[in-house]
Formats: structure tokens, C-alpha cells, sequence
């Protein structure tokens, strides 16, 4: 699992063979294992992964590995209903990602922002900066650069704020072969003027999700 997350972080599950390797929730089942908090973790950044890298992927891969992302999602949506301060940004976090894996942008954008205000309202920093990074990556594809700019700038100074320099170097690094040196064209945005539009109620999500409606 730390493996996993480490990968996850520096983007260096270039390999489908280690994502084969780190099968946390299918090994769960098989051995019984207790679901243990940092087990629960592992889950959430193995549906993260499957969703990530189903995006390069064949047709063949990418359709399992959005069904694999979608099989975590469902164990993770279960862990919200019990505990909602701690899972409810994780869940909105694969929703957006499940979205995005379809080419569906418009309707992950709304995802990434919530997950970004849940993981800040319930002091998961780190969450914050993952979710911030994935929305730019959103954003960035939509063709939306000074936003997208902004919440990479976010993601570093939320890894930073949390003491993870190196990953905040690995995100400025890919941030500056986006935009390059000269970001003279892009307009000042403020990330509070971004988390304060585009985003769903998370209480009506959940209840979508049980309906089945989106």
C-alpha cells in the first residue's frame, strides 16, 4: 500500500504490472483481512490509480480498470455512510475521477471542486492537494488554463503545508511543462473564487447515488 501511494504521488505507476501487483480490495476479500484504517486508505488510492492510468490504456485495459475504480468506489461510498467527515471528499474525489476516465469533464469538474471543499472543511490537507492537482488536470483539458494554474499552485502549497516537498516539486515541475516559462497570457484567479462556484451539495450526491440517478 505504501507503494501504491508513493507511486500514485510522484506519477510513477507507469507500469500496468505494478497496478496488477497492488490488488489491495480483491487480496482483502480473499484473505479476510480486517479492514484496518490505513487498509481503507489503500483501497481509496488503489480506485485513484485505476481511474489515473485507465485513461492511456487500450480499450481492453480501460475498461477494466474503470470497473476495478468503480469496484473501490462502491467499498468506499460504504465507508461514508458510517462515516461521512472522513470519507465523504473520497468519494467525490473517484466520482470525479470515474467521470473524468469517461472523457465526461463537464460533469467531473463539479466532483473535483466539492471534493476540494470537503477535504479542506474536514482538514484532510493532503486530500486537498491531491484532489486540487486532479481538478487542474480537468481544467486544463477543458481548455480552462488560468484556473487550472491556479489550483496546481494550490496543490504545491498544500503539500508543502503538509511536508511533502518532494511531491510539491514533482507538481511544479509537470505545472511548468504545461504553461512553460511565460504565463504573461494567463489571468489572475483566486482559488476561493473557484471553490466558490461549479460545485455540487454532497448531501444531494449521496442521495443520487442511492437512486441511481445522476
Amino acid at each position: 500500500m505504501h507503494k501504491l501511494v508513493r507511486a500514485l504521488h510522484f506519477r510513477q505507476l507507469n507500469s500496468k504490472l505494478l497496478l496488477n501487483e497492488l490488488k489491495i480490495s480483491e487480496s482483502i476479500v480473499e484473505s479476510k483481512t480486517v479492514l484496518r484504517p490505513m487498509i481503507c486508505i489503500g483501497i481509496f488510492f488503489e480506485g485513484l490509480s485505476c481511474f489515473l492510468y485507465s485513461r492511456g490504456s487500450n480499450d481492453t485495459e480501460k475498461t477494466k480498470l474503470i470497473e476495478r475504480g468503480r469496484s473501490t468506489l462502491a467499498k468506499v461510498r460504504c465507508l461514508a455512510e458510517h462515516s461521512p467527515w472522513n470519507w465523504q471528499n473520497k468519494v467525490l474525489l473517484l466520482e470525479a475521477m470515474d467521470m473524468h476516465a469517461l472523457g465526461n469533464l463537464d460533469k467531473a469538474e463539479p466532483r473535483y471542486i466539492s471534493s476540494i471543499r470537503s477535504a479542506r472543511e474536514h482538514k484532510f490537507i493532503h486530500e486537498e492537494a491531491v484532489a486540487s492537482e486532479l481538478a487542474g488536470d480537468c481544467l486544463f483539458e477543458l481548455g480552462r488554463q488560468s484556473e487550472a494554474y491556479t489550483l496546481y499552485k494550490h496543490s504545491i502549497k498544500c503539500f508543502e503545508e503538509w511536508g511533502a516537498d518532494a511531491v510539491a516539486k514533482r507538481v511544479q515541475t509537470d505545472m511548468q511543462f504545461k504553461f512553460g516559462a511565460d504565463i504573461s497570457h494567463l489571468e489572475a484567479v483566486d482559488v476561493s473564487d473557484i471553490l466558490s462556484t461549479s460545485s455540487l451539495d454532497p448531501q444531494s450526491t449521496q442521495k443520487r447515488n442511492h437512486t441511481g440517478e445522476d
